[in-house]
């Protein structure tokens, strides 16, 4: 017969029965919802890692954000007092001319996203007007700003060759009836604005040629003129018709079966788009000026646009994306410098220079190859000793183009990108930079910070205001026409 177990035994004792704990009280409202009884405690170790970065991340992502409106909002308060400006009925507004094209290796779609976010805003609170000029690929820029000058050129009379076809251009036809209408633009000055270096150099590039080349297109860029059917059957036509002996040996030999497989369209040669440069870099100091190159050209406004693609370039486009305040405060102050129109000066000096080569232009330079220039004398090579600001501008961005826009071209159009700025003292002495005064800047900080309201009058919101529908109502003195009312009187 065993016996009970004891500790004098040996053996140890069976562990006694513990009822569960009672689960924690819950609210009697949440139990009736149907929610469970959340215990409260410590997240795991995992947990804790992923709520820290992504917490950190999107706390990064909303003080970037809020600091950007707070940026944009100090220059467009600083500028809103110009859209109250009263403006004749006959007169045009303030009109802009905005330069902007696709980001080497990439679409046009990031330079118009970028305008819009960081550029416009300020513009539509000075209620500024504006044009824009795209260029899709390499030169596109480069040969809209030349035509706009060249067609300024035509309007004030300089003599062509072409011959007038009577073709309508919309823009002067639209000109021709506001003349008629008496209706002038507003007398103050335009500007240009240009986004990112590459449309920087295509811009230069496009005023030298508008300004300094010719208004037609030279003939040694022309297309060769095929040849006609009466020239090709030239041998044929010269002999005596009436001799029949002769007239079957002249017969035009037959053509092979491959000639005939050739395509009609392959044998055309399509005009390069866009069309060569009227005038090449070389040239401008042997090429006379226009007659109607005025004293001073419209101020511009370079932008930069940073702008870098690949994988590997991963942290550096997540620290630009978390520092956009810093890119809205810089883009909204230059804006911000077009929209009040004071201007200065470029400047001519040697410390402008670039760093990576020492000397931008103090060899010759030559913006193609010399299948294409054609063949120029020294004294026909553009010698730029000093060097100017417009050369060294937003340089710093072209570390950051894509590798596919250094490769060589397989036509022989410009490298306009690729190739050194060069500068005629006749068009770089006449350039204006927009500049904000240091007043406007302080103005815009103590705006920024509170301490000063803008300069725009405060709109009356009337839309609360009662409809006035007799004179019983506006003899009452409880409308604010009834104060306008006594004040005429």
């Amino acid at each position: 017969m065993s016996t009970p177990a004891s500790p004098g035994n040996g053996v140890p004792e069976a562990p006694q029965y513990q009822p569960p704990k009672a689960p924690p009280k819950q609210n009697p409202a949440f139990r009736m919802l149907g929610m469970p009884n959340f215990r409260f405690k410590l997240p795991s170790r995992n947990w804790l890692i992923f709520l820290s970065v992504t917490g950190s991340f999107a706390a990064a992502i909303t003080y970037d954000r809020r600091q950007k409106k707070a940026a944009q909002k100090k220059w467009c308060d600083l500028v809103s007092h110009i859209a109250q400006h009263p403006l004749p009925v006959n007169q045009m507004p303030r009109k802009l001319t905005i330069f902007l094209s696709a980001p080497p290796g990439d679409g046009i779609r990031p330079s118009r996203e970028y305008f819009k976010e960081y550029i416009k805003p300020v513009l539509v609170a000075a209620a500024m007007d504006y044009d824009v000029i795209e260029g899709r690929k390499e030169g596109d820029v480069r040969y809209g700003t030349a035509e706009q000058i060249r067609r300024l050129r035509r309007k004030k009379g300089e003599q062509t060759e072409k011959p007038d076809l009577g073709e309508i251009d919309p823009e002067q036809l639209v000109e021709n009836i506001r003349e008629q209408l008496k209706i002038r633009p507003e007398p103050v000055i335009r500007g240009d604005l240009i986004i990112g270096r590459h449309t920087w150099k295509e811009y230069l590039r496009g005023l030298h040629e508008g300004w300094l080349g010719p208004l037609d297109e030279p003939q040694s860029r022309r297309e060769p003129t095929p040849p006609s059917e009466d020239a090709s059957h030239s041998t044929s036509t010269d002999l005596p018709p009436n001799d029949a002996s002769t007239s079957t040996t002249t017969d035009p030999p037959l053509e092979s079966p491959a000639e005939n497989k050739i395509p009609p369209k392959e044998a055309e040669t399509k005009p390069p788009s866009p069309p060569y440069a009227y005038i090449s870099t070389s040239a401008y100091s042997t090429s006379p000026a226009s007659p109607n190159l005025p004293i001073h050209l419209e101020p511009s406004a370079p932008i930069p646009h940073r702008h870098i693609l690949g994988f590997f370039n991963t942290p550096i486009r997540i620290y630009r994306f978390l520092t956009q305040r810093h890119l809205a405060d810089s883009v909204g102050r230059d804006t911000a410098a077009l929209v009040l129109g004071l201007h200065r000066p470029y400047h001519q000096d040697s410390s402008f220079a670039s760093s990576s080569t020492g000397e931008i232009d103090a060899l010759p330079v030559t913006t193609s190859s010399p299948e294409t220039d054609g063949t120029t004398s020294p004294a026909a090579t553009v010698q730029t000793a000093q060097t100017w600001e417009q050369q060294s501008l937003l340089q710093e961005e072209e570390a950051d183009w894509h590798k596919s826009a250094k490769k060589p071209r397989k036509d022989d159009l410009e490298r306009v990108w690729l190739d050194d700025v060069v500068i005629d003292p006749r068009i770089g002495q006449r350039m204006r930079r927009f500049e904000l005064p240091p007043e406007e800047e302080e103005r815009a900080k103590r705006i920024g910070q509170g301490s000063e309201r803008s300069r725009a009058v405060e709109v009356m919101d009337l839309r609360s205001e009662p409809v006035i529908t007799d004179e019983s109502q506006a003899s009452s003195g409880k409308t604010w026409w009834a104060f306008w009312e006594k004040g005429k009187d």
